[in-house]
């Protein structure tokens, strides 16, 4: 008789929790179409303001993600004398600023709104792509492409995908990945233009001629982009490190950083590890074409799925699988012949695709609405250092040991990763591992 009425107790228990999260759901739900209805979820300027920030993100973010391209390109001209990760502090920094500071320029279009922000930001680009060309020192590169390129795309790309907040709200995530679309084009165009240019026309027409294909877009981009909530928002930076009392965004924050550690210094370092595996010199190009087209696919096919299964366990799912094919395919057998190598970066390239679309809204469900921006700040501020160190340490530890100890290092970082993020979910659920939940 105990234990029934202890099993009673625990089931009205139970009853009461779940009409309780239904009741909150419920609310949310009609709060959220209470706000939907503010935005116009589609229209002549929605779209075309979309199509705008795309634009925006070919020749920005697009050209970051297939920097690999031009650092190798310089680590066997201008700076030959240089060791690979001494040449990777120049990209580190691009990235690093890019990322650290889109926090601190997200208040600013909140404040002024998109205009006068995108004409300065890509005007600085397109010079800092100028200066670009004539570079052939060591501190040229760093004052020209990391400084000046990082602090331009910053503006840039916070912008681009800010301004998406003003026309979507319940279409939001697919209109996200529309829009960084255009940076996955760009990631994937740009090796290729750049194979080309570099065999006909050298180092610095090469360079003025991206410079020239980014003034097209940014023109393009600024003319389609439209602001429509009015300015004159007073926020302040989002990064509070008081969020860090939460355990399970702790763990997503070193999630993050893992993931990256990992992105970026696979895309900045491709090319070179193609170079020390003795490959065909065109694999250098290809690869990063075909990471870069996969991205593409990973930022929407995942997203679709998490809606149905959960965020978290779509993550996870992408993490265990690229971390699968990465010990057991990549390591022992990527640098031995073209289709594998080809194989195993298609994959990376879907699976990190989706670590970029999945993270941010799985810290959406950490914290409530109004403290999402300071946990998304947060996490990505703490996330900008991962940026700042994994190519030049990939760098050293490439051209110190092996392409195989490179990929082996990487593979160790991302298990940290997917340990964190099975960690976070954990502490979601108040530390009750359940697997067939969705979250």
């Amino acid at each position: 008789m105990r234990r029934t009425t202890r099993e009673t107790a625990t089931s009205e228990t139970d009853t009461r929790e779940l009409d309780h999260e239904l009741n909150d759901l419920n609310t949310s739900e009609n709060h959220d179409a209470g706000v939907s209805l503010a935005f116009p979820e589609g229209g002549r300027e929605a779209w075309t303001s979309l199509l705008g920030s795309s634009l925006l993100m070919f020749p920005s973010f697009g050209f970051q993600i297939a920097i690999g391209t031009i650092q190798d390109y310089i680590s066997t001209h201008q700076l030959s004398n240089y060791s690979v990760g001494e040449i990777g502090w120049i990209t580190a920094i691009l990235c690093f600023l890019t990322l650290f500071l889109g926090v601190q320029v997200g208040p600013l279009f909140d404040r002024h709104g998109p205009r006068m922000l995108l004409i300065s930001g890509s005007l600085a680009s397109v010079t800092s792509y100028l200066l670009l060309a004539q570079c052939t020192k060591y501190w040229h590169f760093i004052l020209c492409l990391s400084i000046l390129g990082g602090i331009s795309s910053a503006v840039v790309t916070t912008v681009g995908i800010s301004v998406i907040s003003h026309w979507f709200y319940r279409r939001r995530a697919l209109a996200s990945g529309l829009c960084m679309s255009g940076s996955s084009a760009g990631g994937a165009i740009l090796p290729l233009a750049l194979r080309s240019l570099f065999a006909k026309y050298g180092w610095t027409w090469s360079i003025r001629i991206i410079a020239f294909i980014a003034l097209g877009c940014y023109l393009l981009g600024i003319a389609l982009v439209k602001g429509r909530l009015p300015g004159g928002n007073t926020s302040k930076a989002t990064i509070d490190f008081r969020a860090f009392r939460s355990p399970k965004l702790c763990f997503l924050a070193v999630a993050v950083f893992a993931f990256e550690f990992i992105i970026f210094g696979c895309a900045a370092l491709l090319p070179t590890y193609v170079r020390y595996t003795g490959l065909n010199v065109d694999v250098q190009f290809y690869s990063l074409t075909v990471l870069n087209s996969m991205t593409l696919l990973g930022r929407i096919l995942p997203g679709v799925a998490a809606d149905q299964v959960g965020r978290f366990n779509i993550l996870l799912f992408t993490a265990v699988v690229t971390l699968v094919v990465m010990a057991a395919v990549w390591i022992p057998f990527g640098s031995q012949d073209e289709a594998t190598l080809y194989a195993v970066v298609a994959v990376f390239g879907f699976g990190s695709g989706g670590w970029v679309s999945l993270a941010p809204v799985c810290a959406g469900q950490l914290c409530r609405t109004e403290d999402y921006g300071r946990f998304y700040g947060t996490i990505y501020c703490v996330a900008a250092f991962g940026v700042l160190l994994t190519v030049p340490v990939g760098g050293q530890l490439l051209q110190s040991t092996t392409p195989q100890a490179l990929v082996g290092f990487y593979t160790a970082v991302l298990f940290i990763g997917l340990v964190s993020v099975a960690m976070s979910r954990w502490a979601l659920l108040d530390w009750k591992w359940k697997w067939k939940v969705k979250v």
